[in-house]
């Protein structure tokens, strides 16, 4: 069962933890309907700071990829604003907001293999916001369908499909995508990622904060913004430490192989001495030889 557990990837498990948490927020409207839309503000005011710091932070790192990364990221945030749009639009429609978060979820759990296949400290920083907002996710899914005037059964069902099970479906899909990726097609993937993680946190989010509220997100906003860049300056620090000792030990080793030249060079050097010794010993032993002889 533990070697199961371990091939699972870190992505899947994230999206795994995603996929419970909007599950919590469907549970919380069936039990506390009221406690759930008044709270859901904190955890949307939270994970937008979240996301918008990682999405910033992870930016140079995908230009440093791709000169491509602009437009990639522009591109990133244009497809998911489009599959918003759809569900402004047609608010009065169930099965429109089910299938435009539902694949609004599913990109998000394939955001999940992009950030963890670039590192662990990456994917960690950007799941935390990711899987907060799906708590807030799942409980305006439920709130749009039950406006398109689908009943409570078929609205938490769909709710459940489209905010909870498509973002492991999208982390899965993901890594046979990003098995045999270059690294320049994952910094042009984790480039639309940005872009992805910007919407999210700039535009889609906020605008489930209702007006009259917005002063009362504000600290949550900022505790979001707080830890991941927090958590970003601790991976920065924990990677520059890790270059440094790198560099040390190339160091050292450049230091021992110049040793070792150094050392075969006076071995070298002292080969001549010996054969210059040898060589004055045979003429002597000549000279010897010939006095014998004439005597």
């Amino acid at each position: 069962m533990q070697q199961v557990l371990n091939t699972v990837p870190p992505a899947v498990w994230a999206s795994l933890i995603a996929a419970l948490v909007a599950t919590l927020g469907l549970a919380a409207v069936l039990v506390r309907d009221g406690w759930a839309q008044r709270n859901q503000i904190y955890f949307t005011a939270f994970a937008a700071g979240i996301l918008i710091t990682t999405a910033l932070m992870l930016f140079p790192e995908a230009l440093a990829s791709t000169q491509w990364a602009p437009l990639l990221a522009l591109a990133g945030y244009a497809s998911l604003y489009g599959l918003n749009l759809l569900t402004k639009m047609s608010r009065g429609a169930a099965i429109t907001p089910l299938l435009a978060i539902g694949l609004h979820s599913f990109i998000d759990g394939f955001e999940y293999g992009i950030l963890f296949d670039h590192g662990f400290q990456t994917g960690l920083i950007a799941s935390i916001g990711l899987i907060a907002h799906e708590f807030a996710e799942g409980v305006i899914l439920f709130a749009l369908m039950r406006a398109g005037g689908a009943g409570v059964g078929w609205s938490m069902l769909g709710a459940f499909f489209g905010a909870a099970l498509t973002t492991p479906l999208g982390a899965v899909a993901s890594q046979s995508v990003l098995a045999d990726a270059s690294p320049q097609t994952i910094g042009m993937l984790l480039a639309a990622a940005c872009g992805a993680l910007l919407y999210l946190g700039a535009t889609h989010l906020p605008m489930h904060i209702n007006r009259s509220m917005r002063i009362n997100a504000v600290i949550p906003y900022l505790a979001g913004i707080a830890l991941a860049v927090g958590l970003s300056l601790v991976h920065t620090h924990d990677h520059g430490a890790h270059d440094h000792d790198t560099h040390e030990h190339e160091d050292e080793a450049d230091h021992d192989h110049e040793k070792g030249e150094h050392d075969h060079d006076d071995h070298e050097a002292d080969e001549p001495e010996h054969d210059d010794h040898s060589d004055h010993d045979h003429e002597a032993h000549d000279h010897e030889d010939h006095d014998t002889h004439d005597h």
